[in-house]
């Protein structure tokens, strides 16, 4: 079952990961991309060291390249539809509280925006 990827759009339109993703050096945006394509094909099945789940619905992507640790941040929205809040270069052990809570809140304001139609 293939899913369906989305990335969070701001009210202004800004796409933040993609932006991210976008302004990476060739390679580092192949590794990402390919890494979101495997995403796409497995959904729920993508295990660590893969991917890693870090509560409240919020799921990380992990795409190393070149001694980077690239971040991809997403959540699935009826089991259907994978939507990427963020993504940043992890510098820290754990993923930054900061990015966890913009995830959280990215969440938040995707779910209210498709259930008010907007």
């Amino acid at each position: 079952m293939g899913y369906r990827l989305e990335f969070y759009r701001t009210t202004r339109g800004d796409e933040p990961a993609l932006d991210y993703i976008r302004a990476q050096v060739k390679a580092h945006k192949a590794k990402i991309g390919f890494a979101l394509e495997c995403l796409k094909e497995l959904g729920h099945w993508a295990r660590r060291p893969m991917v890693d789940y870090l509560g409240n619905d919020i799921y990380e992507l992990r795409v190393p390249a070149e001694g980077h640790q690239h971040r991809v941040l997403y959540f699935f929205h009826e089991r259907t539809i994978i939507v990427v809040t963020s993504a940043f270069l992890k510098n820290e052990d754990k993923v930054p509280p900061e990015e966890l809570t913009r995830a959280r809140r990215r969440r938040a304001e995707w779910i209210q925006r498709r259930t008010e139609g907007i």
